[in-house]
């Protein structure tokens, strides 16, 4: 072998020698999702969190309850009633309307999908609703 392969073949052994395994790559990738989250956290930019939506609940909303000190404490000890009179007074359900509002103009339909994820999240059955035998909310009216 002459110098020239020589220095070719040291240069690929370290070459190959620098690859990451598929499970440090995605180590790496996650490192840098978490980085990049925690980043915007501390920056307060809330306009990157508003694609996320958890069970239906838009992120900032679901800020917006963690934030607020009695609906808090009322969704943590199974409070349904203290928590939707909570909701309701720091206008979590006017924000879901805006939310929703594009993909269901219907107001009536839009009423009863938010108040059905409202449901399935803390339990409070509202006013106007009664839960039918599937677990679905339907409006007192509509189900005599």
């Amino acid at each position: 072998m002459n110098h020239t392969s020589q220095r070719r073949a040291k240069a690929q052994k370290r070459r190959s020698s620098k690859k990451f395994s598929p499970r440090q790559t995605a180590l790496y990738l996650v490192f840098l999702v978490v980085c990049v989250v925690v980043a915007q956290l501390l920056s307060g930019n809330r306009r990157f969190f508003d694609a996320f939506v958890i069970g239906g609940v838009p992120s900032p909303i679901i800020w917006d309850v963690l934030m607020d000190a009695p609906a808090r404490t009322a969704l943590f000890s199974g409070d349904e009633v203290g928590l939707h009179d909570r909701m309701d007074n720091i206008g979590i359900e006017n924000k879901m309307k805006a939310y929703y509002r594009p993909q269901i103009p219907d107001e009536v339909a839009l009423d009863q999908h938010i108040h059905q994820i409202l449901y399935e999240r803390t339990g409070y059955v509202g006013e106007a609703y009664v839960v039918d035998s599937q677990g679905s909310l339907v409006l007192k009216s509509q189900a005599q």
